[in-house]
């Protein structure tokens, strides 16, 4: 953690191939994002793109000046991030279909609960590792195990659990209320089957009631390259929010690892 002027960023270094060094944005701080005015905010980035690493991938939150500029060399990329917004007014502006669901998921005998215990904590952790490991996708296990249990209990922080009609959980997600009013999505999951979709929908219905039961304005999705995962996050009412991301590598590592080059520098296509 890196901290100026009392804001602060989150950062991991780790190894990439467990050869290259690698300073990157942990997946549980891409919405502390920067804070603060642009002196702060220029502080706060200059310290970590400073810290030694043959390898940078910073990505710089929803807030990030706009004046804030990348050491020369770096590429700076544009993604997205996806947030619905409540108001008296307005409501969170969750889609037709996506209310239909919720409600089907519940007729049909599902339950969803808020909880904020140890156990529920270790639900969201068993159906995230389920997820990524079907979509082969890497987990940081024994990490993100120690990360759970130092969220869980926190008043910051809650869990919600879609269990089907047989009592099994299904769907479940961990969320982070931030200073700024806004819930984050901060962890998801779910098991494979015929009702794991609508638990989904409930489950998440639910999360961004109970964000607004807490005080929320801004419910926070994340961002997804994924174009399914994307739009499903868009018919919650959640529109597309750039969110900027610096990346520093060797001349020679987009010809070594084209793959993953691309992966980290592929722009939002909705900016």
């Amino acid at each position: 953690m890196l901290s100026s002027s009392g804001c602060a960023v989150g950062v991991t270094r780790t190894t990439l191939k467990g050869l290259l060094s690698l300073t990157c944005t942990p997946p549980w701080a891409l919405h502390m994002g920067l804070q603060g005015d642009l002196t702060t905010q220029q502080n706060l980035m200059s310290s970590c793109t400073g810290l030694r690493s043959m390898l940078h991938v910073l990505d710089l939150g929803p807030h990030a000046h706009e004046d804030l500029q990348a050491p020369r060399g770096w590429q700076d990329v544009t993604r997205h991030t996806r947030q619905s917004t409540w108001s008296e007014d307005t409501d969170w502006g969750v889609g037709k279909s996506r209310q239909k669901q919720a409600a089907r998921f519940l007729r049909d005998g599902g339950t969803v609960t808020v909880a904020e215990h140890g156990e529920a904590w270790q639900d969201v952790h068993a159906l995230h590792l389920a997820s990524r490991t079907r979509k082969g996708l890497a987990h940081h296990g024994t990490k993100l195990s120690t990360l759970l249990n130092r969220l869980a209990g926190q008043p910051w922080t809650f869990a919600v659990l879609a269990h089907n009609q047989e009592g099994d959980c299904v769907a479940s997600g961990g969320f982070v209320v931030l200073p700024d009013q806004t819930c984050v999505y901060a962890f998801g999951g779910q098991i494979r089957s015929k009702v794991s979709g609508r638990a989904s929908v409930a489950m998440l219905r639910t999360a961004m009631d109970e964000a607004r039961a807490r005080g929320c304005t801004t419910f926070d999705f994340g961002g997804s390259q994924d174009s399914g995962v994307d739009q499903f996050y868009a018919e919650f009412g959640a529109r597309a929010v750039p969110m900027r991301r610096w990346v520093h590598a060797p001349w020679w590592f987009k010809r070594c690892f084209p793959q993953t080059w691309s992966t980290w520098t592929t722009t939002s296509p909705h900016f």
